[in-house]
């Protein structure tokens, strides 16, 4: 599916108004100060810096008049006197702080990057300067720099990722500019289709090599002795790249390389002469292994690794890199589970004690043989406790001895802030775990054991029977205890039959996040309502569990009636999926959820009801529950959305009637109930899909307040309610995939319709009647006779096209005389 790019096109230069709009606007409320509005969008250029001297400029003026010629004055579109400006603001940044923004220079046009990414650069040229005075690291100082160039402007953050941890930032173009004149001769960003000799002056270089295959582009270019920074970009990861053999001749000084996005399989072993080399990049490559020359970068600081699903192994004498900070071994994709193919960690890892960044540890196979001595075990962690961010350990069903466990010592790891533990990774069943288990060994005596965790070993029998075994798995777990410092913590395939006593302890007093995922022996909770500041709660995979019992979930049973009301009382969203046995979660005065804001009830086919109030429940979705019997009245629910479950949701509508938003998904309804009509009055937003059987929908059912309604793969539906026509607050429709949908009802009466898009509804043949004025937007894909009939010259439909502001056909803009190209696509490093 395609659709236009306008919308987020119009977003993005609008809110540069904002900007000087709050600065000298807010006082006024006139309307024509709006007309403004396209003036100030084009003359910021979309840097916000700009918009603040704007703001500055007029925040004194109230007659329009003066603001106009302050908008018009010649020097706004010189770029000269643009580029002065900003150099102005360059001038009055710290002398630490210059050398860094110049750098940025190097980041092509279009480009995203990191914070993380940068710094580590930074550090690698030498721009970040420890201070001996202070406990900070280097990493937290380049954080503060990094911190006050965004402060300033001179970076834009761009997007967050689906963690809403991880920001990627952007250099306006304008700000682009400023950097490369700045830089002068020592940066330099460019595209080769061609042999290219470095300048000689050049110190930091980003190449973009924009031809067919990039198998030869070192051969095409020379001059790089002089080089502290080489950064490769290609406009496809499906290129390979081939390194040189004498890379370590050819670049000698380089401290910074960075190959990633290419399909770099392999590095040659004259890697290893790069002797100044501190950070080396290869992130999203194929390769298998690097080579043991690389244990001979003595400076290197950063090793980047992020998705390097093909890696086999790490070099066996990576011990030697007692300089390195930062081993990224982060996947983003199924990072749960252990997709890549590392097998083990190296011995000696553990003497790397400066290490910041260690993002997976992963547990090998391992036995007294002698194929496996340079392998490292779990005591490779004892001294690594500088750890930061996020830290996996995974393959936890090969750890054959309690002690080693403890030997890791995750408890001093005081600066993680989240802390990942996996047994198995392959969704290995509960019998192979515990048959795993059997291998376990009990020692007399471990050390950094609570007190508690000790008491189990007095218990524990010498014999080799289940309940033993599995009592040796919560020891294992005892000994695992996380920091309590960290903010999320989550733990996969445990085959224990009973949690830890540190699981769910009041003393986490930063915990946030908490995941326990595929806890097959477990049919108790641990008393995870005594965390104190948790917000964010997700159970899957408990297969035992029948009842979630609030005596033993919010810790109630040995605290007193005052303590109990405080249960979960910063919990804001929880999360059951594949509870297959779970058929009641009882709720009373001492689990009330009072901050719960939203419940996700997954594939939890037994759960009959939720008897919770939930006062500030505000969002709901229920999916694969076909026992479910429906939703009790919520005072503050306002999002709901059901998928794949019963037609429960009918005899649960009128309590609904506060939603401002319903998504219907896989339902098994073939027609909506007439009796529906009349309620939801403050319903907004309503999304029917999947629903296979659906034929037919009540005329007098759209709720009269609707700004948006989609439709989309019902494909028995065969027309539309004629009630559509009465909705005069729609701004946004959709109908996708309806293949027998014939046509429209007539549409004058939308007279707030902005946007509409008709995709893969092959047996429509003409526009709807009545097409409102107010319609913007049309985007028309995979609708062949649609799209025929309004490209015809002179029919009905081309008309009503040509009075639309943008309409898109099959992807391609059919009326481009009134929208500017849309923005070129963004890339990050």
């Amino acid at each position: 599916m395609t659709v236009s790019p306008l919308r987020l096109f119009i977003i993005i230069a609008s809110s540069i108004f904002y900007i000087p709009s709050t600065l000298c606007f807010s006082c006024c409320n006139n309307d024509c100060f709006c007309r403004l509005r396209e003036e100030v969008i084009r003359k910021c250029r979309g840097v916000p810096f700009i918009a603040v001297c704007l703001g500055h400029r007029v925040q004194q003026e109230k007659d329009r008049s003066k603001w106009t010629a302050i908008l018009h004055e010649e020097n706004w579109d010189s770029i000269d006197h643009l580029i002065g400006a900003l150099r102005l603001s360059y001038a009055q940044l710290d002398s630490h702080l210059k050398p860094c923004f110049a750098y940025c220079s190097i980041v092509p046009q279009n480009y995203l990057f990191e914070e993380e990414w940068l710094i580590q650069h930074w550090m690698a040229l030498g721009f970040v300067q420890p201070n001996p005075s202070t406990d900070e690291t280097i990493e937290d100082i380049g954080g503060s720099y990094f911190r006050s160039l965004v402060g300033r402007s001179f970076f834009q953050r761009a997007r967050v990722d689906r963690s809403g941890e991880r920001h990627s930032y952007s250099l306006s173009e304008m700000m682009k500019d400023l950097a490369m004149h700045i830089s002068a001769e020592d940066c330099k960003c460019c595209t080769i289709k061609g042999p290219y000799n470095i300048p000689e002056k050049v110190r930091y270089l980003t190449v973009v090599f924009n031809m067919h295959s990039s198998q030869d582009m070192f051969e095409v270019i020379s001059g790089g002795q002089h080089l502290h920074a080489l950064i490769v970009v290609d406009g496809s990861e499906r290129f390979g790249l081939k390194i040189p053999t004498d890379i370590g001749k050819r670049f000698i000084r380089l401290r910074a390389l960075d190959l990633s996005n290419f399909c770099v399989t392999e590095l040659p072993e004259s890697i290893g002469e790069l002797k100044h080399l501190r950070c080396l990049q290869l992130q999203n490559t194929k390769i298998k292994r690097l080579p043991e020359s690389t244990c001979d970068l003595y400076s290197l600081q950063t090793l980047g690794l992020t998705n390097c699903y093909d890696l086999e192994e790490l070099p066996n004498q990576l011990k030697n890199l007692l300089k390195l900070r930062h081993i990224d071994l982060a996947m983003t994709r199924d990072p749960l589970h252990n997709v890549c193919r590392l097998g083990y960690m190296p011995k000696g890892i553990g003497l790397l004690t400066d290490l910041q960044t260690l993002s997976r540890f992963v547990i090998g196979e391992r036995s007294s043989g002698s194929v496996y001595t340079h392998r490292g075990g779990m005591e490779e962690l004892a001294d690594l406790n500088s750890l930061r961010g996020k830290l996996l350990i995974s393959n936890l069903h090969l750890v054959k001895d309690v002690q080693e466990a403890a030997k890791a010592h995750l408890s001093s790891k005081h600066f993680l802030q989240n802390l990942e533990l996996s047994w198995n990774n392959n969704n290995v069943n509960e019998e192979k775990a515990v048959q795993t288990s059997h291998h376990l060994k009990t020692p007399t005596i471990v050390k950094g054991l609570t007190s508690k965790s000790k008491q189990f070993f007095h218990k524990l029998e010498p014999s080799s029977s289940r309940s033993s075994n599995q009592q040796s798995e919560k020891i294992l777990l005892e000994c695992l205890k996380a920091p309590t410092g960290i903010k999320e913590l989550l733990l996969s395939g445990y085959p224990g039959t009973a949690c830890p006593s540190w699981l769910g302890s009041a003393e986490y007093m930063n915990l946030v996040t908490v995941c326990l995922y595929d806890f097959p022996g477990c049919d108790v909770l641990p008393p995870l309502g005594l965390l104190p500041v948790l917000e964010n709660l997700h159970l899957k995979g408990w297969d035992r569990l029948i009842s979630m019992n609030c005596s033993e979930f919010c810790g109630s049973s040995s605290r007193d009636n005052e303590l109990h009301e405080a249960s979960f009382k910063s919990l804001k969203k929880l999360h059951l999926e594949r509870m297959d046995r779970l058929t009641r979660w009882d709720g009373d005065e001492r689990c009330c959820l009072p901050s719960l804001v939203e419940l996700v009830l997954e594939n939890c086919c037994k759960l009959e009801q939720v008897t919770h109030s939930l006062p500030s429940l505000t969002k709901i979705t229920v999916e694969g529950s076909l026992d479910f019997c429906g939703l009790r009245n919520f005072p503050s629910l306002k999002h709901v959305n059901v998928n794949a479950s019963g037609e429960w949701i009918w005899g649960s509508w009128p309590s609904l009637s506060s939603s401002i938003s319903i998504t219907l998904c896989k339902l098994p309804t073939v027609h909506v109930p007439s009796r529906l009509g009349g309620f939801h009055t403050a319903l907004q937003c309503l999304e029917i899909s999947n629903c296979e059987q659906l034929v037919s929908v009540p005329d007098d059912w759209p709720p009269c307040n609707l700004s948006h309604f989609s439709v989309r793969h019902c494909p028995k539906l065969r027309e539309l309610p004629r009630g559509i026509q009465r909705l005069k607050a729609l701004e946004d429709m959709e109908v996708i995939a309806c293949e027998q949908l014939t046509h429209f009802p007539e549409m004058s009466g939308l007279a707030s319709l902005i946007r509409l898009e008709i995709a893969e509804c092959g047996s429509i043949q003409s526009l709807p009647r009545g097409l409102p004025s107010s319609l913007q937007f049309l985007s028309i894909n995979k609708c062949p006779r649609l799209a025929q009939s309004c490209m015809n010259a002179g029919s009905e439909d081309q008309v009503k096209m040509k009075k639309i502001f943008s309409v898109w056909i099959d992807g391609h803009e059919a009326n481009s005389n009134h929208f500017p190209n849309p923005p070129s696509s963004i890339r990050t490093f």
